[in-house]
């Protein structure tokens, strides 16, 4: 993290609904679910992890005009001691932290709402190695969960079959409700898929590994994978990506991970690892970098640090 600049990515935030009791539960919007959350008393909205040698916790929660913004700081006492050095005079020294503290560091988020409740939501997330976005959603979905113990009702759904309970009341089932991130293509990348030759997309599975595969149970499965291509390699497919990522995420279930090959319009030879839960790797999403700072930025802040925050809203107000 430097100190005179930032890099930003961009997602899309959209809440997912399970249930272990009925197979099809209705999700609810991005708006209700951070209605939801705040709920939760604000020193409440924490999270341990890492053994519990790591807290996330929210230090600062704004909406305003459709905007939420939100400051995610984590403290990690198992990380080493910084050192700092002058080489050149032979000086070194370590700032070592004292029993109970943890070295701190944060990031700001910012969601802009849709008009339509039934559409993600556009997410610009500063970056942070350590804190980046599924270590924030492991945070958001912990405060989530906790507010089903203060609004239990909105964690309820009735069972459109029309059955009812013993008392005659409509039957209702618990639905579980969690954010999910989807990472924005980057423009490189969009340009190498539309202009290049798509060559085939690997679903991997893992499901039966370490099965034996000879009697002996010497030689042992490993993975397996579902090699798919185009019934047409010489077609060029529009949005190509987004096609790609509705197969991927439809299954899901049944395969962990994926691999999108392809040529360049050079004649280069790429490929795209993707995990079908999480989306697209780091390297391949979408970002920005956000400079000309009048001052040095600090690696973690407890109130907004309105300059970064003011030239994240003004990126979110360039999305169309």
């Amino acid at each position: 993290m430097k100190k005179t600049e930032r890099l930003v990515y961009y997602y899309d935030l959209s809440i997912s609904a399970n249930s272990r009791t009925f197979p099809a539960p209705k999700p609810i919007s991005v708006r209700k679910a951070f209605e939801l959350m705040q709920l939760v008393p604000i020193d409440k909205r924490t999270k341990s992890i890492a053994k519990e040698s790591e807290l996330l916790y929210i230090s600062d929660w704004k909406i305003s005009n459709g905007i939420i913004s939100i400051l995610i700081n984590k403290s990690d006492k198992g990380i080493s001691d910084p050192v700092f050095t002058i080489p050149e005079e032979k000086k070194r020294r370590t700032a070592e932290k004292t029993g109970k503290e943890g070295q701190d560091f944060s990031v700001h988020l910012v969601i802009r709402l849709p008009n339509d409740d039934l559409q993600p939501a556009l997410v610009i997330v500063e970056h942070c190695n350590g804190l980046g976005v599924f270590t924030i959603l492991k945070l958001l979905n912990q405060i989530l969960s906790d507010a089903t113990q203060l609004s239990p009702g909105d964690f309820e759904q009735t069972h459109p079959d029309g059955a009812v309970d013993s008392s005659g009341k409509p039957k209702k089932y618990n639905v579980v409700f969690k954010c999910i991130f989807d990472g924005h293509i980057s423009d490189d990348l969009k340009h190498d898929l539309d202009h290049g030759k798509f060559q085939s997309i690997e679903l991997i599975t893992e499901k039966d590994r370490f099965t034996s595969f000879d009697d002996d149970g010497y030689i042992v499965e490993k993975c397996k994978t579902l090699v798919l291509t185009l019934d047409d390699s010489d077609t060029q497919v529009s949005n190509l990506y987004d096609r790609i990522l509705r197969l991927i995420k439809k299954q899901n279930k049944d395969y962990s991970k994926a691999k999108i090959k392809f040529k360049t319009e050079t004649g280069l030879d790429r490929t795209v690892n993707m995990d079908t839960a999480e989306g697209l790797a780091l390297a391949y999403v979408k970002k920005e970098k956000l400079d000309g700072f009048n001052v040095n930025l600090e690696s973690s802040y407890e109130k907004f640090n309105n300059t970064i925050l003011a030239k994240m809203e003004a990126l979110l107000s360039q999305e169309t």
